[in-house]
């Protein structure tokens, strides 16, 4: 054979090999699979369409639907390949627990259960979260005091409420620094404009010592308007801004605000009494357990006395009853009904011959049970041991 016919074989031959190997050859697509419809219509209609459809119950749907919206970012290929292969073995278990088999429905059924569980757990736990969220907002919200903020530069009047509302902060931070840099920017440009001046006078100077006539840069009226101009617009615009601050300072407070104010003053007021009313019940405020705990002050305190001492600690209870009511009346506090406590504790004025006679009974018995204690103590051998001890 000659190599021509070799060659011409060789040729026939690679041809017909690239023709069958040319099929099976990998093709890349230029756009991500999970945007092919050869991946998107077989997962959405086939897969995701049948497990919906035969699910079981509604929380096996649930969990379904979670799943999916929970792998929907999924790109890498092995990770889908995995999932895919999961839901289809499901696909195929719902199937055959529709068509009847009792071991696949029971493994759903408790499945179902399962999952129902979890739900109302979860349930419970994001209503728990949401309302430790709303008592925190609650116990941060802002609150008007029935004071006054004076207007000045960084804003205009404005209610006093605590905690200030972090715009409100912010705004002003904001405000403050803007000023600082347009103060910071005004000098720089007071300085160009003495730059100019200063060259105007050094090219005016200079041309009249040397007699020589050269272009003007500074100190012709062209130029100098030409250099000067963008300076001075940028000075009048910070002198508008300023007196934009000094305008937004000399706000006055309107009616509807004061109104606004007075009534939060207003409510201050039902609110402390509806909080003593409450401590009057019995109820332990945070503001009475502070009193309870607070004492006089350290130079008052040293100059009293023991009883004084102890007056002042019962005095700030919550009650107006007893032995309390009868402390605070002797301190000269404000009771809300002074006639009851003498009623109750030192009774009424018929009464006190009967009271004073059964009081005097009590206090001789008293005594002579104290007596017949001593004596019994002075017979008994105790008493040795018990001195015994103390020395």
């Amino acid at each position: 054979m000659s190599e021509s016919f070799l060659a011409a074989k060789s040729f026939a031959f690679r041809a017909n090999l690239a023709q069958l190997v040319s099929p099976l050859r990998r093709v890349r697509p230029k756009v991500p699979f999970y945007e092919l419809p050869a991946h998107r219509i077989p997962t959405l209609w086939t897969l995701y369409r049948g497990l919906l459809r035969n699910a079981p119950t509604e929380d096996i749907k649930f969990r379904v639907r979670v799943l999916f919206r929970l792998n929907k970012g999924s790109t890498g290929l092995d990770r889908t390949v995995k999932f895919l292969k999961l839901g289809h073995k499901w696909l195929d278990f719902f199937k055959q627990a529709k068509a009847g088999d009792d071991h696949f429905q029971a493994v759903l059924n408790r499945y179902s259960s399962l999952i129902a569980t979890k739900r109302e757990k979860a349930w419970m736990m994001k209503l728990a979260r949401e309302e430790v969220e709303w008592q925190a907002k609650l116990r941060h919200r802002p609150i008007l005091t029935g004071g006054y903020m004076r207007p000045n530069l960084n804003h205009g009047p404005l209610p006093r409420m605590k905690p200030q509302p972090p715009a409100i902060s912010h705004l002003i931070i904001k405000r403050l620094k803007t000023r600082e840099r347009r103060h910071e920017k005004r000098a720089q440009l007071e300085e160009d404009l003495q730059d100019l001046d200063f060259e105007r006078r050094f090219e005016e100077g200079l041309q009249k010592l040397t007699r020589v006539h050269f272009p003007k840069v500074f100190s012709s009226p062209e130029a100098r308007r030409e250099w000067e101009q963008p300076i001075l617009d940028s000075l009048d615009e910070i002198r508008g801004r300023q007196r934009h601050e000094y305008l937004r300072a000399a706000q006055t407070f309107s009616p509807e605000l004061m109104e606004t104010v007075i009534e939060a003053r207003r409510e201050k007021i039902r609110n402390k009494t509806r909080e003593k009313e409450r401590e009057r019940r019995g109820e332990l405020t945070k503001g009475a357990i502070l009193r309870e705990r607070k004492g006089p002050p350290a130079h008052i305190l040293t100059k009293m006395t023991p009883k004084q001492r102890e007056m002042d600690k019962i005095s700030r209870s919550l009650s107006e009853v007893g032995y309390v009511a009868v402390v605070k009346k002797r301190l000269g506090f404000k009771l809300k009904n002074p006639e009851v406590v003498v009623e109750l504790e030192l009774g009424k004025e018929d009464n006190r011959p009967i009271l004073d006679e059964a009081v005097s009974l009590i206090r001789a018995e008293n005594r002579r049970r104290q007596k017949e204690m001593k004596s019994v103590i002075k017979k008994s051998p105790v008493k040795s041991l018990v001195q015994r001890d103390k020395l």
